[in-house]
């Protein structure tokens, strides 16, 4: 194996739940040293959904101690002297108040990058607001409004895009600051990177905004005739692209809908003032194909349609098989969806990833590692302070 991109990277990863788990594991399929630190008691939270937990954590050391003990904060402070990444994952305030704020441990590390993942980043009225994947895409305006009836039970996308997005960004802002730090290390300064989900979110929500700015509102800035998701005739549903002028002639001549091929329907622009005379007769055409027939009809005219798969569908699709985006592997029962796009893997390799940690797998090691003796380590085990995993095998 060539020596990976980020090989020699120590990252020393308290971060609970998805966002920075996720990204610390990009960061180790790319070769840097994560040691993920979780508290003796239960661990990260994440573990109580075991699935999850392990798809984000492979590739890590496991390393159990109490950061609210003196002990603790101390033997911990010996792993950020050595480390080049500390990612958090707290409401503002909290590593402050365990002595881990970002004055502290540059002190002891005056290159240290410091990256804080939080809803809505350390400033601002929102900062201490709790808050999941669904709050920001809320409050970035990336849920359309649902119908009244169904509303209590409306959850428009799986994908956890405030999640995912942000883990995305924390790599590019940690690469970045590695980039700069290799270019002139001798001037490289210790960076707080202040990661507010929410602002990762309105970021990727960025060209839709700027478009629906340009509208009276924003159901205007959403009507799109021939662009959305349509039933079927065998109770299933598509999605519909044909936004361009050449898609939409493809599309209503593959549907024999002739009424809405003449000049007046011609420009994107004029089909979006007239949406209230194409929408229903577009919709009952559609329904009177099954998914699989209208998929067929549709792809061999060249338009831009996709069936709204389900997750067990997704992960069966013969496209993401072919691409290697789905993979079996011999220990797991299902198959496994590939942990970075298949452009990355020039730079990450899933080898890396070797199986999620047991709760405190690694801490007897990571300790030793960095100059705790033996009889120091037993004592902080025997006092809770550290756990050291038992015979729990790793996932």
């Amino acid at each position: 194996m060539a020596q990976a991109v980020l090989a020699g990277i120590r990252v020393v990863d308290l971060s609970e739940q998805v966002p920075g788990p996720y990204a610390t594991r990009l960061l180790a399929g790319m070769g840097a040293d994560v040691i993920k630190v979780e508290r003796p008691d239960y661990g990260d939270r994440l573990r109580h959904r075991p699935v999850m937990f392990a798809a984000e954590n492979r590739g890590k050391r496991d390393l159990s101690i109490d950061l609210k003990s003196p002990e603790g904060r101390k033997a911990l402070l010996r792993l950020v002297a050595s480390a080049d990444v500390l990612v958090e994952g707290f409401r503002p305030g909290v590593m402050e108040r365990l002595g881990l704020g970002f004055e502290t441990l540059t002190e002891i590390n005056p290159q240290l990058i410091y990256v804080s993942i939080s809803g809505y980043g350390a400033t601002g009225p929102y900062r201490d607001l709790p808050g999941h994947d669904f709050q920001y895409l809320a409050y970035t305006g990336a849920i359309p409004a649902p119908q009244a009836y169904y509303a209590a039970d409306y959850v428009p996308t799986t994908l956890p895009v405030a999640d995912m997005g942000t883990s995305v960004y924390s790599v590019l802002a940690v690469v970045l600051a590695l980039l700069e730090k290799q270019r002139d290390p001798d001037a490289f300064a210790a960076c707080h990177l202040d990661i507010g989900m929410a602002d990762c979110t309105l970021a990727l929500m960025e060209p839709r905004i700027a478009e629906a700015l340009s509208e009276p509102s924003t159901s205007a800035a959403l009507v799109r005739p021939g662009y959305g998701v349509y039933l079927t005739a065998d109770g299933r549903y598509v999605s519909i692209g044909a936004l361009e002028d050449h898609f939409w002639q493809r599309l209503v001549r593959a549907l024999g809908l002739d009424q809405f091929a003449g000049e007046q329907f011609a420009n994107y622009q004029d089909r979006r003032r007239l949406m209230n005379r194409i929408d229903k007769p577009l919709r009952e055409r559609v329904s009177e194909f099954t998914r699989d027939a209208l998929m067929e009809l549709l792809v061999r005219h060249d338009v831009p349609v996709a069936p709204v798969n389900d997750l067990h569908e997704a992960a069966r699709d013969p496209h993401f098989r072919a691409r290697g985006m789905v993979y079996d592997t011999p220990d797991d029962e299902h198959p496994r969806i590939a942990e970075w796009p298949t452009a990355l893997d020039r730079f990450a390799d899933r080898s890396r990833l070797t199986p999620t940690p047991a709760l405190g797998r690694h801490s007897r090691e990571v300790l030793a590692e960095h100059g705790l003796g033996n009889a120091e380590i037993d004592a902080l085990i025997a006092s809770g302070v550290v756990r050291q995993a038992d015979t729990t095998p790793d996932h």
